[in-house]
């Protein structure tokens, strides 16, 4: 009996963990959800203010970067706060790794998410600022304003010239990529013309003093999507992880449940043969009298 109520605990256990299991499987797909369908409402946007930004900067008479120069920067890694998410932080923390060598000068770190920043720390990579990661679509809409603040306040401190983002951008459901890419200064190729404007538009104001305005948005924009994709592929890795846990609950569940049905088995014609040797042995009694 001591062996049944063992087993009953442990069943019981292991459906209440399934049942968690199953919880954050279903809110993970939701968060999905919800982030894939916001990230496609808010590019039209973004393309508008890049568009705009390129027409602006042409009329200044500025250039347009391409990739390849070597000048200080900042580079901002976009993880998370929250754990069960596979190897979502440790991916992007290998891409931040990586950058510096790569880029070829100085470079800073700010990471979004305290765990992604504990995992730049083990790497050898300690980032100037941890700010903590939104871990909803409405947490990122109200944080916005302050994460911009402060992500362009380090900027600022660390004197660099340029602006990268690390972070995991999504691809669908369960599938994202680590990806590092500069957003400051603007990269030609990011600035692609006629992409959101039927007709030029027409500009009523200075070039120079629209051009501030316009950076700043641009940085906004970007930072926004650069955490709605994080938000959607981390979700996604928690999906595909607990769609995995779930699997081994359900066998580990499975196998206790056949422990169980053969120890009660067992028990019972433990029990049987018990009342049948008492009944054999009140007959013999019997017929010994």
């Amino acid at each position: 009996m001591a062996e049944l109520r063992e087993l009953q605990r442990k069943l019981d256990s292991i459906g209440a963990l399934q049942d968690v299991v199953h919880a954050m499987r279903s809110l993970a797909a939701v968060y999905v959800r919800r982030a894939e369908a916001t990230l496609e409402a808010t590019r039209p946007y973004g393309q508008a203010v890049n568009t705009a930004l390129r027409l602006v900067m042409e009329k200044a008479g500025l250039g347009i970067d391409r990739e390849g120069a070597e000048r200080p920067a900042l580079g901002i890694v976009f993880a998370s706060d929250q754990g069960l998410a596979g190897s979502f932080n440790d991916r992007v923390a290998e891409a931040a790794q990586r950058f510096p060598s790569e880029h070829g000068a100085p470079v800073r770190l700010v990471c979004i998410g305290h765990r992604g920043g504990a995992v730049l720390a083990l790497r050898g990579l300690e980032p100037m600022l941890v700010l903590n990661a939104p871990t909803s679509l409405e947490g990122i809409k109200a944080e916005m304003p302050d994460l911009a603040a402060r992500v362009f306040g380090a900027f600022q401190e660390s004197g660099a010239e340029e602006i990268h983002f690390a972070y995991n951008a999504f691809e669908s459901v369960g599938h994202s990529a680590a990806r590092v890419r500069r957003v400051l200064p603007p990269v030609h190729e990011a600035l692609e013309p006629g992409r959101a404007f039927r007709y030029e538009p027409i500009l009523t104001a200075p070039p120079l003093e629209l051009l501030d305005h316009l950076v700043e948005e641009y940085l906004f924009i970007e930072l926004y999507q650069a955490l709605l994709e994080s938000h959607a592929s981390e979700n996604g890795a928690r999906l595909t992880a607990m769609s995995a846990a779930s699997s081994n609950v359900e066998d580990r569940l499975e196998e206790i449940r056949r422990q169980y049905q053969s120890v009660r088995q067992d028990t019972i014609t433990s029990e049987l043969m018990d009342v049948v040797s008492g009944a054999e042995a009140l007959q013999d009694d019997g017929g010994l009298r």
